[in-house]
């Protein structure tokens, strides 16, 4: 038994090891990178899948890192998302709508898009739908509230604010640049393969990805309970977390969250790897027709 308690412990420690060392390590070569720099519920997921079918690596929401990357970029620490970029070519979700102005400087050949909803009043809709699963303090960060209802206008405003922002920053730079309205369909590969590596004058025949939709949150009671417990187990985690990290917590409970994190990025990083290798194996090739 002793025997088993000392030796499990290097085991895994072996393990992990091996994985940062052979297979969690950043790609030897990377496309031009892309940001999705729309805010929640403009499609983000639906153009990453996009990507994604265009093989790119993106890097999407992951419910314990991005929690984890939100934080530090709260705290001004944008270390942990430049290290991120060294693994993946795409990127969207929060917090990276903000970090255009970052990343634009550190990758002069990056492209970046812009999504929208086809009016405001349909983005604020979708919010309400969104925030109303559950209270988190990163809504505060990004919208100024951590729920729609009674804040509409401040949450509204960040909307416009970020739009105009990031119009006047790209205005003198129209080759990096474009936005795409996700209630278009179809139309949005045109617009997204003005800054992807598609085939020139071609687009990809099959319907455009649409993801993440209200109807992916309903899957019978059971189920919506299990995500809901979930997503709030994490979520008071992540705050409380965060809260010792950045608030001056005890030194022994930061240190572990130290490990705790890295130990994370490790697995993800070795996980989204994996998957990427598979998804490139496996992929069936893509027909792509000639724009009208």
């Amino acid at each position: 038994m002793r025997f088993a308690a000392a030796i499990i412990p290097l085991f895994i420690s072996a393990i992990i090891v091996f994985v940062a060392h052979e297979i969690a390590q950043p790609p030897a070569s990377l496309r031009p990178k892309i940001f999705v720099i729309g805010l929640s519920k403009t499609g983000t997921s639906s153009i990453g899948d996009a990507l994604a079918l265009l093989q790119y690596k993106r890097l999407g929401w992951k419910d314990i890192r991005s929690r984890h990357l939100v934080h530090t970029w709260a705290n001004g620490d944008y270390s942990a998302l430049i290290d991120q970029t060294r693994y993946f070519d795409a990127f969207e979700d929060l917090p990276w709508p903000y970090m255009y102005r970052q990343m634009a400087e550190m990758y002069p050949d990056a492209k970046f898009l812009l999504s929208l909803r086809k009016d405001e009043r349909t983005w604020l809709e979708s919010m309400r739908r969104h925030v109303g699963r559950g209270s988190w303090q990163g809504y505060r960060y990004f919208y100024g509230a951590t729920e729609v209802d009674g804040h509409e206008d401040v949450v509204l405003q960040s909307y416009t604010n970020h739009t105009d922002e990031v119009r006047a920053y790209f205005q003198d730079k129209p080759d990096r640049y474009a936005e795409l309205v996700i209630d278009d369909g179809d139309r949005n590969w045109e617009v997204l393969c003005r800054l992807a590596e598609c085939p020139e004058g071609r687009v990809p025949s099959i319907p455009f990805p649409k993801s993440n939709t209200a109807a992916h949150w309903q899957q019978g009671a059971l189920i919506d309970n299990l995500h809901f417990m979930w997503s709030w187990s994490i979520t008071r985690i992540e705050e409380l977390s965060a809260e010792s990290y950045y608030k001056g917590g005890w030194s022994i409970v930061n240190g572990l969250l130290d490990v705790s994190w890295s130990l994370v990025s490790v697995i993800e990083q070795a996980c989204s790897e994996l998957y990427y290798k598979m998804m490139i194996a496996t992929a069936e090739p893509l027909e792509f027709k000639a724009v009208l």
